[in-house]
């Protein structure tokens, strides 16, 4: 039995080969053309749909696992048996969100440890390291735009946060690890010591932030405005790239 650490476990699903995997090339990129991860996991889980994933990547939360990675999914046909596969939110076009390279990168930094997958990108459907959907032709489907051009070109960043992943143990930690609470505008308006902790962080960087635990507007426009100065993806969002570069980053004002 091969299950990340980490990743919510939503198996099991009848739309699989158990222990059919001979062998782990490396992780295969797919879309999900859907905003609606849920119903993705549900319709997976569906004998009817004849399709399923290892694991669903939503735009913000945690890495799902659907299918053990020693048994085989259902999404890339002729592929089904060598690659690990991941579903995406979102739609061909789209990039992935700071969570969802987050995510890819945990998993990406799993299947290197667990099966040797090199971190490396490839486009050869008998290559290893990190593929794309597409790359199988019509023998995995003929999906030419799964899972996108601005996902494909994302790799990477995540193989680099990868690596980082990896090497991480044997450093010593800069800041306090991420509470895996995504802190974010929302209704009703978000309030706890994770607020507080970071918008203390951003206080000690220079920042003109209140801090007082409500990740409001304010929060939220600061929160942008540092994610551009650290070339991250300005979404407002506090995940676990944005927490750590809080303190890793280095401060230049």
């Amino acid at each position: 039995m091969a299950r990340m650490p980490g990743a919510e476990w939503i198996g099991p699903t009848p739309n699989q080969y158990t222990g059919g995997m001979v062998e782990h090339r490396g992780l295969v990129l797919h879309i999900e053309q859907s905003n609606s991860n849920d119903s993705v996991d549900t319709w997976f889980k569906d004998p009817t749909a004849q399709a399923s994933a290892h694991f669903t990547n939503p735009k913000a939360g945690p890495l799902q696992q659907l299918v053990d990675t020693d048994d085989a999914a259902w999404t890339e046909q002729a592929g089904n048996r060598h690659w690990v596969s991941v579903e995406h939110e979102g739609y061909s076009g789209d990039s992935l969100t700071a969570s969802q390279i987050d995510n890819d990168a945990h998993l990406l930094a799993w299947l290197h440890t667990t099966y040797g997958v090199p971190l490396v990108s490839t486009d050869d459907p008998n290559g290893q390291g990190v593929g794309w959907h597409g790359m199988g032709g019509d023998q995995w489907g003929g999906h030419p735009n799964c899972p996108g051009e601005p996902i494909k070109a994302q790799r990477p960043q995540i193989i680099a946060r990868a690596q980082q992943i990896l090497d991480r143990p044997t450093q010593p930690p800069a800041g306090p690890a991420w509470p895996r609470e995504y802190l974010q505008l929302q209704s009703p308006m978000l309030h706890d010591d994770n607020v507080r902790t970071w918008q203390q962080r951003m206080a000690d960087r220079g920042w003109n932030i209140t801090v007082d635990g409500w990740y409001g507007p304010a929060s939220a426009s600061i929160c942008r405005q540092f994610q551009a100065e650290a070339n991250l993806d300005p979404d407002g969002v506090v995940g676990p790239v944005t927490w750590d570069a809080a303190w890793t980053v280095p401060i230049t004002n």
